[in-house]
């Protein structure tokens, strides 16, 4: 699971590296435009990071399933 949340975080370095100049032009209203790949680009980063998200979610909460139904022995 760290290596997926590793992966997770280095694919937010190009989604922030592709925003932010684009982000940029659209506010200082310059005449600019965004290119199709640029959006296809960061449409795929947005679904990595989304099926990683889910994943992490998923594999949590079956963790959290399986603390449940053990039964701690305490032993002194």
């Amino acid at each position: 699971m760290e290596e997926l949340i590793i992966f997770r975080i280095f694919l937010t370095f190009p989604l922030v590296g592709l925003f932010v100049p684009k982000a940029g032009i659209i506010f200082a209203g310059a005449k600019g435009y965004i290119s199709v790949a640029d959006v296809i680009i960061a449409i795929s980063l947005l679904t990595s990071v989304l099926i990683c998200s889910l994943g992490i979610l998923y594999h949590k909460r079956k963790m959290l399933g399986g603390m449940k139904s053990d039964e701690a022995v305490i032993v002194t």
